[in-house]
């Protein structure tokens, strides 16, 4: 229905108009309402079918195509040159993303597939890729460990090799035991030099390992938590009397911890007295 404003209510008033008396359920759908100006009902528009275009002849869709080839070459392209994965690339793309070997030979293979490599590229090269290194490196006592730091620096490509540069991050867990070359500044990434998936965290395991790796030629400052200390410094573990390092602070003498603050410091570690009961390391 449209509405238009009404003139009047005599003849140009739709509701005025209306009757709506004797409309009950049975003759609504027979009534018939009246269509006035101000208000009468949309006559929908018959459906008009499109004509059919008339087919082109072959000079006028060769001029379309001469037309459409003329405008796309006005615009200018700047498409840059494909840049292919050589190996030094591919090698520093897959130690980013820190794959493994197979899945480094994976993405080797389809980046190959679609010729996004260079010929010289080898697929096969992450199958041995640790091979060059296995020379730096022994196997003894349960242990493996690196037997020529400076050689294996200079394998990485780190030529000017300097052990104050260097600090020696010594740790284990459930599973292994591991010494961790960590670079001062951390502008380069870490080094393991040593692993072991037997040995215990315990002195005698920490001076044999510190002996393979040539501890006292390098003298890297070593970082450590509390329980490495105690190794490391020869001290007794557990509830001790004198368990700090630094200082001769009494855990004992319960009624000084309140009140008493200055300690006297810690001189030497000798071996038998104020709960040291090895060499230090």
């Amino acid at each position: 229905m449209i509405w238009d404003e009404p003139i009047n209510h005599h003849d140009n008033c739709y509701f005025c108009s209306v009757n709506i008396t004797g409309i009950n359920r049975k003759n609504r759908t027979k009534w018939q309402y009246p269509s006035i100006r101000t208000a009468h009902r949309r006559v929908s528009s018959p459906i008009v079918s499109p004509e059919p275009q008339a087919s082109l002849s072959q000079e006028e869709a060769m001029n379309i195509e001469e037309k459409i080839e003329s405008s796309d070459s006005d615009f200018e392209y700047d498409l840059k040159a494909l840049e292919l994965f050589n190996q030094t690339d591919l090698n520093d793309l897959i130690r980013d993303l820190g794959l493994s070997k197979s899945a480094s030979e994976i993405l080797a293979s389809r980046l190959k597939e679609r010729n996004l490599v260079t010929k010289e590229t080898r697929i096969s090269y992450y199958r041995t890729r640790e091979h060059n290194l296995f020379k730096y490196f022994a196997e003894e006592d349960n242990f493996i460990f690196c037997k020529d730091i400076p050689g294996l620096m200079a394998a990485m490509r780190l030529k000017n090799y300097a052990s104050n540069e260097w600090r020696l991050f010594i740790d284990s867990s459930k599973r292994s035991l591991k010494c961790v070359l960590l670079h001062n500044g951390n502008k380069l990434g870490l080094l393991p030099i040593a692993h072991s998936t037997k040995a215990k965290e315990e002195y005698i395991t920490i001076a044999l390992i510190l002996d393979k790796i040539k501890y006292e030629e390098h003298k890297w400052l070593i970082c450590v938590d509390l329980k490495m200390v105690n190794f490391l410094l020869g001290q007794q573990g557990g509830y001790t009397k004198y368990p700090c390092f630094l200082c001769l602070w009494d855990s004992r003498a319960k009624s000084q911890h309140w009140t008493k603050r200055d300690w006297s410091p810690r001189v030497a570690l000798v071996p038998g007295e104020k709960n040291v009961i090895n060499p230090s390391l």
